[in-house]
């Protein structure tokens, strides 16, 4: 097998990938802002966040083929879209269903990316950034786990208080801010391999 046929399922297909992440940075931007967004219940929100980052993510895993992180980025794809239709569905969800969902979420996602860049057929590059996304994802799960106990005396004081629902945010934030960057970053090793094969 020639050098052209190893890198032509990565020719034309990283501006896809460029884009999801891109795409992805903004929906980071979006949830770093959710506790002052009042326009729609914050689980409808949430939801919606979550498809549109799974939609994204799914499309970078189509377009870039059946290689490692193609099937990685389909699976956490079809997850977080998932998990964004059940929110939607429900929109108006209170804090902790919605928070129980998003840790389940990440636990999943995380542990599915991390199978996937340890598979021992991911690049050693691309491995890292799927390392990198699955490792955040699995560290933030298990943070939003730790901070229920309180979270669960304090809202049955007071309600779901703004430091809760910004906690919440910049887990979902960090999460949508470690795949986008982690996208970009393959994008970038997607065009370089594309460049070499010209």
């Amino acid at each position: 097998m020639t050098q052209q046929q190893i890198l032509q399922p990565y020719i034309g297909k990283w501006a896809w990938t460029l884009a999801s992440g891109l795409f992805t940075i903004v929906l980071a931007v979006v949830a770093f802002y959710l506790p002052v967004i009042d326009w729609m219940p914050r689980g409808g929100l949430v939801g919606w966040l979550l498809f549109l980052a799974g939609m994204a993510e799914l499309t970078f895993g189509w377009k870039r083929g059946l290689d490692v992180a193609g099937k990685a980025a389909v699976g956490a794809g079809l997850v977080t879209a998932a998990a964004g239709v059940l929110f939607i569905a429900n929109p108006t969800a209170a804090y902790f269903p919605v928070a129980n969902l998003v840790m389940a979420w990440l636990l999943l996602r995380g542990a599915w990316l991390l199978v996937m860049a340890f598979s021992g057929r991911a690049g050693r590059r691309v491995g890292a950034w799927l390392a990198l996304s699955g490792a955040a994802d699995v560290l933030l799960g298990v943070s939003l786990l730790a901070g229920l106990p309180i979270a669960t005396a304090v809202n049955a004081l007071f309600g779901p208080t703004r430091e809760i629902v910004a906690q919440f945010a910049l887990i979902l934030a960090a999460s949508f801010l470690v795949t986008g960057v982690s996208q970009v970053a393959i994008a970038s090793l997607q065009r370089a391999r594309s460049r070499a094969a010209d």
